[in-house]
């Protein structure tokens, strides 16, 4: 005997359910890293601030050229990571975008298969009851008259 439609359905909704487990593992990990970069892209931005402030105190109380030109070199650097860091925020942020987009499709997509599985399980119980509610009628229509 063949599966009914919903037993079948239930199959696809089971695969569409993993898969938006799927989907929502992956939302979290891409947020997770944006919020990562962005931490580290606001330490960079703070330690930039407060060694720029120092190399001014430092500045006003005279420096050597090579002290002079370590400080700059160090602020060089530091700005070099920001820059990179903001690329790297850039591309978490795109990621994080597609990986939004994928888990609305599989979110739609699970709510449809779930929607119409419970369509066919109505369907299949009305049917059904339709089938015993004929038996019920013929076993009437078949009972002989008794002698009351």
């Amino acid at each position: 005997m063949t599966a009914k439609r919903s037993q079948r359905l239930n199959l696809v909704l089971d695969l569409a359910k993993r898969k938006q487990a799927q989907a929502d593992r992956f939302l979290a990990e891409a947020t997770q890293r944006v919020q990562q970069a962005e931490a580290q892209r606001e330490q960079l931005q703070k330690y930039l601030l407060e060694y720029q402030m120092q190399f001014t105190q430092a500045g006003q109380q005279g420096l050597s050229p090579a002290q002079l030109q370590n400080h700059q070199a160090f602020i060089n650097r530091l700005q070099t990571a920001l820059r990179q860091q903001a690329q790297t925020l850039n591309l978490a942020q795109q990621q994080l975008e597609q990986v939004t987009r994928h888990w609305q499709e599989t979110y739609a997509q699970t709510q449809g298969v779930d929607k119409l599985t419970q369509k066919v399980l109505q369907e299949e119980q009305r049917q059904q009851d339709k089938k015993e509610q004929q038996a019920i009628d013929e076993r009437a229509q078949h009972r002989t008259p008794g002698p009351f």
